[in-house]
């Protein structure tokens, strides 16, 4: 890449967390091809935005929406590339220690039956689709908050050239990142990746002055939650010491909501943030980002809160 050559940083991120994914997934599995994966996902994951504006107004599952063919085209292809990877594994004896393995070789506690190549398939598409953007997203408005606060992301570098010693970033300097840890929940807070919950009530319940049957679909606003000024001091300004170990004590669980809450908290919490600590801290020991001149990213809601226009940004190795 020519120095000083600018970037898309979402996109970049996206393939950054898509090839961690496969990587941790499904290593040594073949020829996967990878544009080919990240393009279907990227096209299912578009799709339940119609998907669910289509639910809120109760419209039947059969209403069409735009590029639903694609979605489903895409869609089938991905479903026929992990089958054809499972099919190759249970051909292979043994196994390894990636999900994959782990996965064909869980057994339910009350029957001890094995998952079939169906069920294998659907959690392997569960990890990739949601393991991958959010993760990416959360690193793309990291970088975009640290470039309009300087001296928070040299505090970083300070902390990465620390506990790194100047060389590569190693797994165990993951849990001395501590500060780093901080800025990426703070980010998280502001532009949560997952900005809705969908959840259906289990029974009769009044809310306030509002009457929500069993069966409704009840949506919280993770956005606003982790914005209204009844819950957080200056809720708009970036303050990654609202995530100090003794502040973050203080923190409701059900005011900070990027993985959800209860007992379908993200599965993939824990990896995702030392992921995402883990990249940033590699990216900023080796280069210095700057955003376009001018440029503000709109936050578009596609299930997801994606920068309208990317994140453009030029990228200079130190």
């Amino acid at each position: 890449m020519p120095r000083g050559a600018e970037i898309d940083v979402a996109h970049e991120m996206m393939r950054t967390a898509f090839d961690v994914i496969l990587r941790t997934m499904l290593p040594g599995r073949g020829n996967i091809d990878t544009e080919l994966m990240e393009r279907s996902v990227t096209s299912g994951l578009e799709s339940i935005s119609w998907i669910v504006a289509l639910a809120l107004v109760r419209a039947p599952s059969w209403v069409p929406y735009p590029g639903i063919y694609r979605t489903r085209r895409e869609r089938k292809r991905l479903h026929s590339i992990l089958e054809s990877l499972i099919l190759e594994a249970r051909r292979t004896p043994g196994g390894g220690d990636d999900l994959l393995s782990h996965l064909m070789n869980a057994t339910d506690p009350e029957t001890g039956r094995l998952m079939n190549t169906i069920d294998v398939r659907n959690n392997l598409m569960t990890f990739i689709t949601a393991g991958h953007e959010t993760t990416a997203l959360a690193l793309t408005w990291t970088l975009y908050l640290l470039r309009h606060n300087p001296e928070i992301e040299e505090r970083v570098r300070g902390e990465i050239a620390a506990v790194t010693g100047g060389g590569p970033v190693r797994p165990g300097h993951v849990p001395d990142l501590t500060y780093t840890n901080q800025v990426i929940q703070e980010s998280m807070r502001l532009y949560p990746p997952a900005v809705l919950i969908a959840r259906a009530a289990r029974k009769d319940i009044v809310l306030d002055d509002e009457q929500i049957r069993a069966g409704s679909t009840v949506y919280v606003p993770v956005y606003a939650v982790h914005r209204h000024e009844n819950l957080w001091s200056e809720p708009d300004r970036f303050d990654p010491s609202r995530f100090e170990p003794e502040a973050a004590k203080a923190i409701d669980r059900f005011c900070y909501l990027p993985f959800g809450a209860g007992p379908r908290t993200c599965i993939g919490q824990n990896f995702a943030q030392t992921e995402a600590v883990a990249v940033m801290a590699s990216l900023l020991r080796s280069f210095r980002l700057t955003l376009r001149p001018g440029h503000r990213p709109e936050p578009r809601l596609r299930v997801t809160l994606r920068p309208a226009g990317g994140m453009p940004m030029r990228q200079q190795r130190l």
